[in-house]
């Protein structure tokens, strides 16, 4: 629900420097007393020298001090209220304010001197319009300018606040728009005001969590996260299944935990599979054992074809050796029958192995069927040819 307040005075007007206004209601005339907040004649800068929550002013309690201009205001955690030193259950009204006039984005910042200026407004604000009522706090969430990126130009300004009343509160979402409406049409402060969910004022994380809409929202874990024992906005472990057992492992990145695949692995689907074979490393992108398979496949191929190269070549040079080499010279002692071979030059037989060792075999030795091969010849005219144990003997006649 929401709605868009008339204004009175300059409306939507810019706003730099000047100083702002901050609204009262005089509760027993009826009508609206403005006073003014002085400020610098330009933005203040984060004072370093005074720390307001140093010693914690707040008690010692939930509530957190949240340092501000030169002062500070205490915060108790969701659902509680802040008074004298103690948090107390309250009910929330949460809603979104848009401002009437533009700022600057130093607005955002929280120990700027615009944004004290803009609580103290709310505050005077709410406290005027829930006057009559057990209004409590009202705590800003968020703070953000809708437009522009310099810091010196001026633009609207989203708030998103909870307003929190008493535990056993009577008002209801209605009856707190109506109040707020009442007070706007005797201000110029807000220009609109919406209600909104309890979960856009719980801060649950939007990276590992879903927000369940109820007066007190739960966030619960994405698929893939966890909670452990500290978390209550947030999910800051990955899911049970991201583990060693699975070939997963759980990492960090830019604060949002992060389910990997272990070294060597990749990931198929929703599993974690080894990496093929020359494929290794983060997400198996490296591809280094598979060039080393491929450099050895070629160079093992390459050695086996000069090895067979080399072994064709032996065997061929074996069988072309030339067939008169080859019965030059007959191994150890042999059969001296050479009737059935052909040849120019008498073949040379060796002794290794004969008898007598003295042996010396006669290489023109033939059997009768052969002799009509060698010249005749007047040889019985000069020598005597006799056969002896030890081989053949010539003798002049």
């Amino acid at each position: 629900m929401s709605f868009v307040f008339p204004s009175s005075g300059t409306s939507g007007a810019t706003v730099t420097v000047t100083p702002t206004a901050s609204y009262t209601t005089n509760a027993t005339e009826g009508t609206t007393d403005t006073t003014t907040v002085s400020s610098p004649a330009t933005t203040a800068t984060t004072p370093t020298e005074v720390d307001p929550c140093n010693p914690n002013p707040c008690g010692k309690n939930s509530a957190k001090c949240i340092p501000m201009y030169f002062t500070y205001v205490c915060q108790c955690p969701y659902g509680f209220y802040y008074n004298s030193s103690t948090c107390y259950p309250g009910k929330i009204f949460p809603g979104t304010i848009i401002l009437a006039e533009n700022y600057p984005k130093d607005i955002e910042t929280v120990n700027s001197s615009l944004y004290l200026q803009m609580f103290q407004n709310l505050t005077t604000f709410f406290k005027a319009a829930f006057s009559s009522t057990d209004y409590k706090q009202t705590v800003i969430v968020e703070v953000h300018v809708t437009t522009g990126n310099t810091r010196s130009e001026n633009f609207g300004v989203n708030i998103t606040v909870m307003n929190i009343f008493e535990e056993n509160t009577k008002e209801t979402t209605e009856t707190v728009i109506e109040q707020i409406q009442a007070e706007a049409n005797r201000s110029n402060y807000m220009y609109l005001y919406n209600s909104t969910t309890h979960c856009a004022v719980f801060n649950c994380d939007n990276a590992t969590t879903e927000c369940q809409e109820s007066e007190y929202p739960e966030c619960t874990c994405k698929s893939g996260f966890s909670k452990t024992a500290w978390d209550d906005f947030s999910c800051s472990d990955c899911s049970s299944d991201c583990s060693a057992d699975d070939n997963k492992y759980c990492a960090r990145e830019d604060g949002v935990p992060k389910c990997y695949c272990m070294t060597n692995f990749k990931k198929e689907g929703e599993k974690c599979v080894s990496c093929p074979v020359g494929y290794s490393g983060q997400n198996c992108e490296n591809n280094f054992e598979l060039i080393l398979i491929i450099v050895g496949t070629v160079f093992g191929a390459i050695i086996l074809c000069l090895v067979v190269a080399v072994s064709i070549v032996s065997v061929r040079a074996k069988c072309s050796q030339d067939p008169e080499k080859k019965s030059l010279i007959k191994p150890k002692y042999s059969n001296p029958d050479t009737s059935s071979e052909s040849r120019i030059f008498p073949r040379v037989q060796t002794t290794s192995g004969h008898p007598n060792p003295g042996y010396q075999p006669n290489p023109y030795e033939a059997r009768s069927s052969n002799r009509n091969r060698f010249l005749d010849g007047d040889y019985d005219d000069v020598y005597d040819i006799s056969r002896e144990p030890e081989g053949f003997r010539m003798q002049r006649r």
